[in-house]
């Protein structure tokens, strides 16, 4: 068996083992990313049997050239590591190459998150559109994931039982994050005005300007854009509005079990950092708004 060959035989017991798509899109890209590399080192790449310990390292010699930060080059690590452990468990390998290749260090970087004032000018700026305006109250309201929004349907927006259901989540797990007051408010406008609007996706809640759903990137881009109209000079993202959900939800006293269900994390070591971030950076929000 070829090593594309085999490449495609590991995604395919993946696929089979219900992983999302967005995950076997990551091994592709990794994987294929490494395969590439040796490919121009070597001319036997294409047989498995031929990889060594030497390989690995090279590549993750050659990413860290490159200046690709610990974390990608983790994760990298990670797919090719799963990759060869699939080959050695199918005696495709005798053993797997990759087993004692040690990972680069992670980077501790603290995750961005919006202080009161920032995620206020924020949704000023939004207010005059009713779907980017519900999109972002969306996001800080109940913390959900860029893929999760884009693929939220219509009956998973309850508006009487003041409720949203994000079915199939990270980890694929269904949760339930009860709606508040302003966002609820939010989605009653959009829903109403969704509905005099031109719709060729029926199921999707958010539609984009040619009534069918919207896209990862379009939605990357409304953020970016009323970031900069808001002022907001430090490197704000999506995921930056889900940090200051489980951020002000920490510094509010909400339960570590609770704030773990919300934002669907496997871990708790996941939800723990919402505390840390909840003891510095909103502590320094006294400061900058001292009188």
């Amino acid at each position: 068996m070829t090593t594309t060959q085999s490449l495609h035989l590991f995604l395919r017991a993946l696929q089979g083992q219900n992983y999302s798509p967005k995950t076997l899109r990551a091994y592709g890209d990794d994987l294929s990313q490494f395969l590439a590399w040796v490919e121009q080192n070597r001319v036997d790449w294409d047989s498995p049997t031929r990889f060594a310990r030497g390989d690995i390292e090279g590549f993750m010699q050659y990413l860290a050239a490159k200046r690709l930060t610990g974390v990608t080059r983790v994760r990298k690590l990670a797919a090719i590591r799963k990759f060869f452990a699939f080959l050695e468990e199918n005696s495709i390998l005798a053993a797997n190459p990759a087993h004692t290749v040690k990972g680069a260090r992670r980077e501790e970087k603290e995750p961005t998150i919006l202080y009161k004032e920032q995620y206020k000018a924020l949704l000023f700026e939004a207010s005059d559109n009713i779907r980017d305006y519900a999109i972002i109250q969306t996001f800080l309201q109940t913390g959900i994931r860029l893929s999760e929004l884009v693929s939220l349907r219509v009956e998973e927006v309850d508006l009487e039982h003041r409720n949203l259901t994000v079915r199939q989540g990270k980890g694929k797990k269904d949760r339930q994050i009860p709606l508040v007051d302003d966002v609820l408010k939010a989605l009653r406008n959009y829903l109403r005005y969704r509905n005099t609007q031109l719709i060729l996706d029926d199921d999707t809640f958010f539609l984009a300007k040619n009534g069918t759903s919207l896209n990862v990137s379009t939605v990357k881009y409304l953020v970016a854009k009323y970031v900069k109209k808001a002022g907001i000079r430090k490197r704000v993202s999506v995921h930056t509005l889900r940090h200051t959900f489980g951020a002000h939800k920490a510094d509010k006293h909400m339960s570590l079990a609770t704030l773990q269900e919300l934002m669907g994390h496997k871990k708790k070591e996941t939800t723990l950092k919402y505390i840390h971030l909840a003891k510095t950076n909103l502590r320094a929000e006294m400061v900058q708004t001292a009188l």
